[in-house]
């Protein structure tokens, strides 16, 4: 059963404020306040701060001890210098394309600390995985076929690991990875014969398995079931084989708030569970290797997404704040892929503390209902041109919203790094609305 939501109402936003090391007075970021990173940058703009991304690896590494390593998941934020501050925290990456493969050896990583996952890989992203020396996660019996066959040609033995569908969804999680159908990786029963036959095969080494229940998981207790699972397979496995499993990726998508009164997901206590299963089993310590993967968890806190506003109207007695930035770059805050819509927790710019004011609607500048933030969301009365910030914007933002709909430039991204604000993704223009196309 997920936990109990946090009874304080706006657990979100006081989670999101803690991260930035917010005291009192208007946002900063990293030290920089918003208002001079809108006016050095321009509004819309993504603001991130170096040093959250690093405390949240930092407290990662510190729950699950030493043994166990982290990795990035680029999907959440395929940002080049976000990539580069997460292996400066000691972090390695793990990706689902080839873009970010090529994205993470121009951060720094370097063979198996990118690891591959994601079903449908083409046969060229396979080819840029074995350039790189990138440790791939074969997700079906076909895709082992393929891979086999272009190792082989390029004369290379890649590392490689299964990746299991448990057959059983992850209570807790709000985006369910595993199931009793799925097309993300190998069926527990098939997982052995798999490993039997790339062992048999020999042009794979077969180092171990992945496991990935799903994302926003936020029951600690299920998920270390899952790595209880995760370490049954792999002694089926190692008995069928007679082959070591020498690293298993325990997966993550450990929850992180982002609506009020989301949950905490216990941090310690999986960590807890997962360090005692592990040297249960003797799956602790060199040459054996345990992973994590994690890409909101590490990275939501650590991004604020700062617009401004451009008009303000009455409607039917409600009033009404237009905003420069929208569901076009920040399309997650405005409940594109939920089930259920809800606001993010979203504060004035100028004054993040305040709990009284009136309710307004929030809306970007598209021609569409669906290009909304919130309704009666209770903020400090807005006037034109002032500020407000969408927090916990560090993961899924921009990349993940449809940033060509209405033709509307993309805004700039900016990451504060020891104090130091510097641009990190130029501002489009209105010209890029051309860019590709063909008459």
């Amino acid at each position: 059963m997920e936990p109990r939501p946090d009874e304080s109402g706006d657990s979100a936003r006081l989670t999101a404020l803690r991260a930035l090391g917010h005291e009192e007075g208007p946002l900063h970021v990293g030290g920089v306040s918003a208002a001079e990173l809108l006016a050095r940058f321009g509004s819309p703009l993504y603001a991130y701060d170096a040093g959250v991304l690093e405390r949240q690896i930092a407290a990662v590494r510190r729950a699950f001890g030493p043994d166990v390593s982290v990795a990035f998941a680029l999907k959440a934020n395929p940002s080049l210098a976000l990539a580069a501050v997460a292996r400066r925290a000691g972090a390695g990456a793990e990706v689902a394309s080839a873009g970010e493969i090529l994205l993470a050896q121009a951060a720094g990583f370097t063979g198996p600390e990118i690891q591959f996952a994601g079903p449908g890989k083409s046969d060229e992203d396979l080819r840029i995985a074995l350039g790189a020396g990138a440790r791939i996660h074969i997700e079906s019996e076909r895709e082992h076929e393929r891979l086999a066959t272009l190792a082989r040609t390029a004369g290379v033995r890649p590392d490689v690991a299964v990746r299991v569908n448990l057959n059983a969804s992850q209570s807790g999680a709000r985006l369910r990875m595993a199931d009793s159908s799925s097309r993300f990786g190998v069926d527990r029963a098939r997982v052995p014969s798999l490993c039997r036959r790339i062992v048999d095969d020999g042009a794979c080494s077969l180092v171990g398995l992945h496991q990935y229940g799903g994302s926003q998981a936020f029951d600690a207790d299920a998920w270390v079931r899952s790595v209880a699972d995760l370490l049954a397979i792999a002694a089926e496995s190692e008995q069928a084989t007679g082959h070591p499993l020498l690293s298993l990726n325990l997966g993550g998508g450990f929850g992180w708030p982002v609506y009020d009164r989301d949950p905490t997901f216990d941090l310690d206590a999986a960590g807890r569970g997962a360090i005692e299963l592990l040297e249960a089993a003797g799956r602790l310590g060199a040459p054996r290797e345990v992973h994590l993967e994690l890409g909101r968890y590490l990275a939501a806190p650590a991004g604020v997404f700062l617009t401004t506003v451009v008009d303000l109207k009455e409607s039917g007695g409600k009033r009404h704040a237009v905003l420069d930035g929208g569901m076009h770059q920040f399309g997650a805050a405005t409940g594109l892929g939920a089930v259920m819509r809800r606001a993010y927790a979203i504060v004035a710019a100028d004054d993040p503390d305040a709990s009284d004011g009136e309710p307004v609607s929030l809306g970007g500048p598209l021609c569409t209902p669906a290009d909304r933030f919130g309704t009666g969301l209770v903020l400090p009365r807005l006037a034109l041109g002032d500020a407000v910030a969408v927090l916990h914007a560090g993961a899924y933002g921009l990349t993940f919203s449809p940033t060509r709909f209405l033709s509307h430039p993309s805004p700039a991204e900016v990451l504060v790094d020891r104090g130091e604000a510097r641009l990190i993704r130029r501002r489009g223009t209105p010209e890029d609305a051309l860019r590709d196309q063909l008459p």
